[in-house]
């Protein structure tokens, strides 16, 4: 069985999982993009940190401007640079910067930059298309029963898989083929942009590293047959929005940004915070556990947006659900 949209032209290997203490480079990839009448040509460059020099305190030369590790652990690690703060995961996240100096405006020159963790180029780790497709057809099934909650530790696995290549590649894998999974994931919709908004740009932002890193040689003549060569152009367009979400939910241009995903519904900004993302998927769990012997019929979404509202605020969280956000909408 395969997964809609999905073709299965990479050689199957041996499973291998790694774990999170095995060692770790810390991946900075800057972006020039140089556009001319809309076409955009991007330069990239990169610099890979080991892990036994990320320690709190520590300041690294990264392009001219110092980056400064304000404290790490197992899951996340928190940094200064350009004279912002960001946190990541070292696990799933990848983290894209808006244009520096752009708010919503055209200019010929862009500069951005993408931090991730990978392992360590000198680890051997085999990549499975088999588990990917597998992962892949549960959150199908997840999405087909009305469930899209429970393919968010779905795909944070499959990102973990698959942020260990730019610029690495292996045999048994090319990041042409990594590419047209997420293309995939994201065509049929695995998770709630607005729901996990650090996820979603993970996935953009891995999508778009692997085009610009992909050689002519990864697509063989099925790949290339159902490559969607101009989708970039809509991740394009997600990643400016996200990067300056992420950059400051609360300014006002995040603002603006928050409102052209939610397209014609207004979403509560709150779900831009770390502090949704971080709690987002026991919230779900726990209200689907509560709610688990009400009927699905009409009416159940006030039902389960109160539960909801309460679970998060036990978590010190206030929403505002779509139908006080949206006031003269009438929802069932």
């Amino acid at each position: 069985m395969r997964p809609p949209g999905l073709i299965m032209n990479c050689p199957e290997v041996k499973a291998i999982h790694c774990i999170m203490d095995m060692k770790q480079i810390f991946n900075i990839v800057k972006i020039n993009t140089s556009m001319d009448h809309g076409v955009g040509n991007r330069y990239r460059e990169w610099e890979w940190i080991d892990n036994e020099d990320l320690i709190p305190g520590y300041v690294f030369d990264i392009y001219g401007h110092d980056l400064t590790i304000v404290s790490v652990d197992e899951d996340e690690m928190e940094f200064t640079y350009r004279g912002k703060t960001f946190r990541i995961n070292r696990y799933w996240q990848v983290l894209g910067t808006p244009q520096y100096g752009v708010q919503g405006e055209y200019i010929p020159q862009q500069e951005r930059y993408i931090f991730h963790f990978s392992r360590s180029k000198e680890d051997i780790c085999d990549w499975t298309e088999k588990h990917i497709t597998d992962l892949v057809i549960r959150m199908n099934g997840n999405n087909d029963e009305g469930q899209i909650w429970k393919n968010i530790p779905l795909l944070r696995e499959i990102i973990h898989e698959f942020k260990d290549v730019a610029p690495f590649r292996s045999e048994d894998v090319n990041p042409a083929c990594k590419a047209h999974y997420i293309s995939c994931i994201l065509k049929n919709d695995y998770l709630v942009k607005t729901d996990t908004p650090r996820l979603f740009q993970s996935l953009c932002e891995l999508y778009r590293l692997y085009i610009d890193f992909g050689l002519s040689e990864d697509y063989d003549e099925d790949l290339n047959k159902e490559f969607d060569k101009y989708y970039f152009r809509y991740v394009d367009e997600w990643i400016y929005h996200l990067a300056w979400i992420m950059d400051d939910p609360a300014s006002g241009y995040a603002q603006e940004c928050w409102d052209w995903f939610g397209k014609m519904l207004k979403v509560d900004i709150v779900q831009a915070t770390p502090e949704w993302e971080y709690v987002i998927y026991e919230v779900e769990k726990e209200v689907e556990e509560e709610l688990k012997d009400e009927p699905r019929g009409m009416g159940f979404c006030f039902g389960y947006w109160s539960a909801k509202r309460a679970a998060l605020e036990r978590r010190g969280i206030q929403w505002r659900s779509p139908s006080s956000m949206n006031p003269r909408v009438m929802f069932d």
